[in-house]
């Protein structure tokens, strides 16, 4: 039924957490996983300028943070794409930029996705009460059923 979902992530704990579920997914029929990380739009500014924020000029070369930066990045879909395909599904990786909750939806549909696998906090999880941001977007505007992976409670409730 779920031959091929879609795992957004922005590689913190809470949504690596739906790497615990796909030995159940595979299980079911899951046969493919688009890891889609979407580089948020805000922050391509504040990257690109160097952390000098709006008032800043853009520098012409790479600085030695942004290098870092997308170096992390790439390494994290690497260890994350791994460690998927060795629960035995096909992987595809989608890295858009923009808005995180529009881009997931957008990606959810060009990819075929026939359902989506979210974690319930992202980074903002402090900031956020219920229920992230980025996920609550997703759940009001995805046109796949969308399956919310709880983050971890203290004491395990």
């Amino acid at each position: 039924m779920f031959e091929r979902i879609l795992f957004p992530t922005d590689f913190s704990a809470p949504s690596m957490k739906v790497l615990d579920y796909i030995p159940v997914l595979h299980e079911a029929g899951t046969r493919e996983v688009v890891l889609v990380h979407v580089i948020d739009s805000k922050e391509i500014t504040l990257i690109a300028s160097g952390g000098q924020g709006f008032l800043g000029t853009v520098p012409d070369r790479e600085t030695e943070t942004q290098k870092e930066l997308r170096e992390e990045i790439q390494h994290r879909i690497i260890d994350t794409r791994r460690a998927l395909e060795r629960q035995g599904v096909k992987v595809t990786v989608r890295t858009p930029a923009g808005n995180p909750g529009e881009a997931i939806v957008a990606a959810a549909d060009a990819e075929g996705a026939s359902l989506i696998v979210i974690g319930s906090h992202g980074r903002s999880n402090i900031r956020d009460r219920l229920l992230g941001t980025v996920s609550e977007y997703v759940i009001k505007n995805a046109r796949q059923p969308v399956l919310v992976i709880k983050r971890e409670t203290i004491g395990g409730r």
